[in-house]
């Protein structure tokens, strides 16, 4: 087990609580700050954010923009990973998604978890 891996997954619709994005991208550039390695899951309604343009406008009062914390915890080598079936059936696909992303099945959440110190669910 990786004793610094945190496993953050995210399933909520970004336009309507994203504040509650906005809190667990400032939690992942916490924690990358500190050195855990961390795995960002977008899952359901939240693989939205995986598209180019798809964070653009959203923005919680207290926190810098989706956008930039998204690009902020990629360049900090935090790990993206898209849920291929919820990314199918809203007909979101690899050509229309921000770079660095990966496009993955539940078996990769289920190997994640359980090789984490920690996971989280949103």
């Amino acid at each position: 087990m990786a004793e610094k891996k945190i496993v953050y997954v995210l399933s909520c619709d970004p336009k309507k609580d994203v504040e509650k994005v906005s809190e667990v991208l400032a939690q992942t550039l916490t924690a990358l700050s500190f050195g855990y390695e961390c795995e960002l899951f977008f899952m359901g309604e939240c693989v939205t954010l995986a598209k180019k343009g798809g964070a653009a406008g959203l923005k919680a009062s207290t926190f810098e923009s989706i956008e930039m914390m998204l690009e902020n915890y990629m360049e900090m080598e935090g790990k993206v990973f898209v849920c291929h079936p919820a990314s199918d059936a809203r007909g979101l696909h690899e050509p229309d998604c921000l770079p660095g992303l990966k496009f993955v099945n539940a078996s990769k959440l289920v190997e994640s978890g359980v090789n984490a110190a920690a996971l989280f669910t949103f």
